[in-house]
């Protein structure tokens, strides 16, 4: 709901909250205590009086808070408080007194989305701490080892002193997953806070004193039957809906033609009095793939919704891409940035501020098809590693290639990154320059799914359920969740997602994985909870995607542009790879021998990316 800033060296002025300005067009301002700053920019959506402004105080003045987000279970905590005299009904007033009571080690009750600074001036600490599943970004900047700064996104840090440093150590890594993981970007020192994390800062030192995980995985319950287990999830996710809908503005939805923006639809259509305003992005073309248009429309009607759809074209793209990299602050390789660009602007257009999206199921319920093949390997154990190496290479479809490289693996977590990897080593080889791939850790990815697994206890699990597990935290909140926060926050739209409601996530997490997917049936329960509430034409519809027609566009007068692009690149990009290569890519892909859609659109955006922050 908002933008926070603050700094350990240097005051934070208005010109640095203009930065974030959009996060929160209606209030801003600054406090400064000693040498801590603290800034916040508003964006009003529960209790729209000034009780609700920021930067907070406590009565006593010992604690002060600058908050991002929504804490949809704060009405709860309050009633554990006593002997406050409250001046309004925020949960940012909630959280401060609650925290102040309880402690920063009960931050684990908070039931949202949130992204939160803590200033205690009696202990001379700062707390950041950031929600569960990373839905509000947070990024720090260290110097000499010490945090010097933060803010909800990068471009503030650099306002206050952090310089601008290509991270080229993760380059491969963002190359295979589409993203840098948490902590690291390609930024050198500029980190982001871990879902489900805080730091404990020592404000005169910038030390980071102690770095605590308080979201515990929870433990898989064997003893629940199916019967049991979809009467719950039928409870808490109409109990998630429900609570999501606190606001004190109008809330609206992202409807697809899926069935899970339907499933959350028709719950707020069964609970609320006002008719649901819908919205859709379309494109105005024939690949029926690609546009969802007319199955959201279907879905609209039969639920009795208002529907709008956005139409998106191959001009837009090309005109709008080099400023929503900009946006987004780190080059990431999911084309939806652009269809959620412009559904955010008409959100905003015709006046929300909150709207719904049905983000957050294939992770938890087994959505991808990645689960089926680790799901293979469990059941049906090794296979001749070397004759699959082998035949791998010669596959053109990316998700086999990716499939059979995964199955040639024998640990967990070089199965794992080979599902991961839109560029796998042989490629890589090739597209980048000599020089560099040499210099480049081959194991280095690897390893980062090893510490990962190791960091959330992993080892007694299933791989499928490890791997389910590791994408909520991983690809999730430093991918998709990513985008959508930048985007939709350029527009000052909040995106909900609850799917990802703490309670929900716990129940989901604790369930066996045979309860979620069979082989090569996707998200088992979740559509079995979808049949009670809606008709089977709607759940079992062919899954369609919420991305751009990237593959047409790259064959066209767009791939070209695109293609001369990188070609004529002076810069960053130019360093590190080999254009002959990346020439190659656009001419298999254009001649149709190739679908290198993704592959060529990670190149663009980093490309686009180095150019916005590197010149």
């Amino acid at each position: 709901m908002c933008g926070i800033v603050g700094s350990l060296q240097q005051p934070v002025t208005p010109e640095t909250l203009q930065v974030i300005a959009h996060r929160g067009p209606d209030y801003q301002d600054v406090y400064q205590w000693n040498n801590v700053s603290l800034g916040h920019v508003r964006l009003s959506i529960v209790d729209l009086s000034v009780a609700g402004n920021q930067p907070m105080h406590t009565n006593d003045q010992r604690n002060t808070i600058i908050f991002n987000g929504e804490v949809y279970n704060h009405l709860e905590l309050r009633r554990e408080l006593s002997g406050i005299s409250y001046k309004g009904h925020s949960d940012t007033e909630t959280i401060l007194y609650y925290l102040q009571q309880k402690g920063i080690e009960k931050i684990n009750k908070l039931n949202g989305i949130f992204s939160i600074a803590l200033l205690d001036k009696e202990r001379k600490k700062l707390f950041l701490a950031r929600d569960p599943f990373g839905v509000k970004p947070l990024y720090y900047h260290k110097k000499d080892n010490k945090v010097t700064c933060f803010a909800s996104e990068i471009k503030p840090l650099f306002q206050l002193g952090a310089p601008k440093v290509f991270n080229e150590a993760y380059l491969t890594t963002f190359l295979k997953l589409r993203y840098v993981p948490s902590p690291n970007t390609l930024f050198k020192n500029i980190y982001k806070v871990a879902p489900g994390t805080a730091l404990e800062i020592d404000i005169e030192t910038g030390e980071i004193l102690k770095e605590h995980a308080f979201y515990t995985i929870p433990k898989t319950n064997t003893k629940i039957n199916k019967n049991e287990a979809l009467e719950q999830y039928d409870y808490l996710l109409q109990k998630a809906v429900k609570r999501q809908l606190m606001a004190d503005v109008p809330v609206s939805l992202l409807l697809s033609g899926g069935v899970d923006s339907a499933l959350i639809a028709k719950i707020i259509a069964e609970n609320t009095s006002d008719k649901l305003q819908t919205y859709t992005a379309g494109y105005n073309m024939s690949d029926t793939d690609i546009d969802e248009t007319k199955d959201a429309q279907h879905t609209a009607k039969y639920l009795g919704l208002s529907s709008k759809v956005v139409t998106l074209d191959e001009k837009g793209f090309l005109e709008n891409l080099p400023n929503l990299i900009k946006s987004i602050e780190e080059p990431l390789g999911s084309q939806s940035i652009y269809p959620i660009n412009f559904l955010s602007k008409k959100i905003n257009e015709d006046g929300f501020k909150v709207t719904l999206t049905g983000q957050g199921v294939d992770e938890p319920w087994g959505g991808y098809n990645r689960y089926n093949t680790q799901q293979a390997l469990d059941k049906f154990g090794g296979l001749p590693f070397p004759l699959i190496i082998t035949f791998s290479k010669t596959i053109k479809k990316d998700s086999i290639r990716r499939g059979l490289n995964t199955l040639a693996q024998k640990s967990r977590h070089e199965r794992f990154t080979e599902s991961y990897s839109l560029f796998d080593d042989t490629m890589l080889k090739g597209l980048l320059k000599r020089d560099v791939y040499h210099f480049q850790d081959k194991t280095f990815t690897a390893d980062i799914i090893h510490d990962k697994l190791k960091q959330y206890q992993l080892g007694s699990k299933k791989a499928i359920e490890a791997m389910m597990i590791l994408d909520a935290r991983m690809n999730l909140s430093d991918d998709l969740l990513l985008y959508t926060d930048k985007i939709a926050m350029q527009h000052s739209i909040e995106m909900r997602v609850p799917f990802l409601d703490i309670e929900l996530m716990a129940f989901a997490e604790s369930l066996p994985y045979t309860l979620k997917l069979g082989l090569f049936k996707n998200k088992w329960l979740h559509k079995k909870l979808a049949e009670k509430h809606l008709p089977k034409e709607i759940i079992y519809r062919k899954k369609r995607g919420f991305y751009m027609p990237g593959k047409n566009w790259f064959r066209a007068s767009t791939g070209e542009e695109l293609e001369q692009m990188l070609m004529e690149d002076n810069g960053i990009f130019n360093t590190y790879f080999d254009k002959n290569e990346v020439q190659k890519y656009f001419t298999l892909h254009r001649k149709g021998a190739v679908n290198y859609e993704k592959q060529l659109y990670l190149l663009v955006v980093l490309n686009l990316w180095t150019t916005s922050f590197f010149k």
